[in-house]
């Protein structure tokens, strides 16, 4: 599996060193595809699409996205052309402007901040980001646009090592009141703002509780692009963090979300522990239950390592049926651990 994957990674940089190349697949290649609908069989593919600019000089970023149906926030790479200013690039790339609607052209993704938004200035010392937008940058249509908007931001530029937390600006006054009449903390982090956050039914208490980050699979309508949406859940309070983990995904989407349950609901979790960075779960042969197909083998997968490995302390997931080192229907090595995927989308595993 690591062989496989360092094969379609060398290739996937490869082709970003070619001027005006991309790795866009036809839209008419692609199988047509039925409404997402929650549980059922998933088509599509996991393509491995990225979005390179002219020139030799780019390099991957990760930058957060409007999923097809602008309910989730995604985190997705692109190639952004390297600049002194690296950091303002990467943002200029989420505004729903056409350039940047055109080049993410059969991703089904779209830029989160408002068309016209642009950037005033930037600062970035002690961890700090310090962003000016200009007025536009407030014209969102409705609560839940601003509240995706605001995450894009904050979330695109904490994936820098020298950023973890940032304070926005309009006009060169501080963003501490949102046009919906919310509070901003000045300046926020990603722990103020749980990425595409939603409760548990058997939350009976807000104040208190765990929050998890799960990992489910979605399919765009048009072009049959599956990909993952990262969702934080709150949960009741748990002390096996690994295990709540595992058991929510079990337990699959919540009710009408569009999000597929990428394990199947009859699987048993028989046991899991973290050994080094390794985390060893064993479950019952249900696991296997997904319906077959490459697309859905590659789902369940990984949607259990991205999880996992979302905790801190795991690095790597070795997964077993039954005690037993599976072999799955559609071949995919399981037989030494797991480890993280360089991406979460595209998705190679």
């Amino acid at each position: 599996m690591l062989t496989k994957r360092k094969i379609l990674v060398f290739l996937l940089v490869l082709v970003l060193m070619l001027p005006g190349c991309s790795l866009f697949w036809p839209a008419a290649d692609q199988p047509p595809v039925e409404p997402i609908t929650p549980n059922e069989q998933r088509h599509g593919s996991f393509m491995p699409t990225v979005i390179p600019v002219s020139g030799e000089d780019a390099g991957l970023r990760t930058v957060y996205l409007l999923d097809h149906s602008s309910r989730y926030l995604v985190p997705y790479v692109l190639s952004v052309r390297k600049t002194e200013g690296i950091a303002r690039e990467v943002l200029k790339h989420l505004v729903a402007n056409p350039d940047n609607e055109a080049a993410l052209h059969g991703t089904e993704f779209l830029p989160p901040l408002p068309t016209a938004t642009t950037i005033l200035g930037m600062t970035i010392r002690d961890q700090l980001a310090i962003v000016d937008f200009s007025s536009d940058f407030l014209a969102f249509r409705d609560a839940n646009h601003e509240r995706l908007a605001i995450d894009a931001v904050v979330y695109t530029l904490t994936e820098f090592d020298t950023v973890d937390r940032v304070e926005l600006r309009v006009e060169g006054h501080p963003l501490t009141t949102l046009p919906s009449g919310l509070p901003l903390p000045s300046p926020c982090s990603r722990a103020d703002r749980p990425l595409n956050f939603e409760v548990s039914p058997a939350v009976t208490d807000l104040a208190t509780g765990t929050k998890v980050r799960l990992y489910f699979s979605a399919v765009g309508p048009a072009g049959g692009l599956i990909y993952f949406v990262p969702v934080t859940r709150q949960i009741p309070v748990q002390n096996d963090h690994l295990a709540a983990a595992i058991l929510e995904l079990i337990q699959g989407p919540l009710p009408a979300s569009g999000l597929y349950a990428d394990i199947p609901a009859n699987t048993e979790l028989r046991s899991v522990k973290l050994i080094g960075d390794v985390a060893h779960v064993d479950f019952s042969a249900s696991l296997t239950d997904y319906g077959g197909g490459t697309a859905a083998e590659n789902a369940m997968l990984g949607a259990l390592v991205l999880t996992l490995t979302d905790i801190p302390g795991v690095n790597r997931v070795k997964i077993t049926i039954n005690g037993q080192t599976p072999i799955l229907p559609e071949g995919t090595d399981v037989s030494q651990p797991v480890l993280r995927p360089l991406f979460v989308n595209p998705f190679i595993l």
